[in-house]
């Protein structure tokens, strides 16, 4: 089942190109501002703005962060070791605190 968080805002799929998500955020541009501090491209063009982040994980062995449109089609990614790691990339790019995120997956949430 996918959580909806208002009507206004797409559902967020458990799984995205195949990865069972493990938590998710949805960016407030007013709040989660691009800090520059990770450069993500697309076709040779400078990425800069997100609808989401997912964190999902193919085999518990590594874990991606997911930069998604509004349907929740993966537009680029990066890959960790661990879902603290991937926390700490997003906390970095957009100001994502921990608290911000939603978990599908409780026992995978970093202490």
């Amino acid at each position: 089942m996918a959580a909806v968080l208002s009507e206004n805002m797409k559902a967020v799929p458990r799984q995205i190109d195949g990865a069972e998500v493990v938590a998710f955020v949805i960016l407030d541009p007013e709040i989660h501002m691009d800090s520059g501090s990770l450069r993500l491209y697309a076709d040779g063009a400078l990425q800069t703005s997100f609808y989401g982040l997912a964190i999902a994980t193919y085999d518990l062995a590594a874990f991606y962060l997911f930069f998604s449109d509004i349907d929740w089609e993966t537009e680029n990614d990066t890959l960790h070791d661990s879902v603290a790691q991937a926390m700490e990339t997003a906390q970095r790019k957009f100001g994502v605190t921990p608290s911000q995120w939603n978990f599908y997956i409780e026992e995978l949430r970093p202490d």
